[in-house]
């Protein structure tokens, strides 16, 4: 059984998400920031992290890239609201939501989706990426 850390500040989003990938199958813990998502994963690495990347504190792109580093076959799906909207709040500078996704594909997650999105994409984005 695949296992997955689903790290989301949303907590409603990261339980959804949590559900839905237990019900199809898979093992998958669920955190409220990228800080506790980094202990669950040197913990027990997953074979996935589905990430939210627009967080306060460390972001999903800082993750990402952490993930990169100390755990390189964890595969990553980034996930975040979509649009042309500023991420003033996280950074010190507002790039669009897009630029900032294009960053996070950059530094290493294999997959993007954009919130809001259907349950069935995220599984298929699972699978994708479960090692063969």
């Amino acid at each position: 059984m695949a296992s997955i850390v689903v790290v989301d500040d949303e907590a409603d989003v990261g339980d959804a998400i949590r559900r839905v990938l237990e019900h199809s199958g898979f093992e998958v813990r669920a955190v409220n920031d990228a800080e506790a998502g980094l202990r669950a994963i040197e913990e027990r690495p997953p074979d996935i992290v589905v990430t939210d990347v627009i967080m306060p504190r460390m972001n999903g792109l800082e993750l990402v890239k952490i993930l990169r580093t100390r755990f390189p076959r964890v595969r990553v799906i980034a996930i975040s609201g979509g649009g042309s909207l500023g991420i003033q709040t996280y950074k010190p500078d507002a790039i669009s939501t897009h630029a900032y996704l294009a960053a996070v594909r950059e530094v290493g997650a294999q997959e993007i989706l954009t919130k809001p999105f259907d349950m069935d994409e995220l599984l298929a984005a699972v699978r994708r990426q479960l090692p063969n």
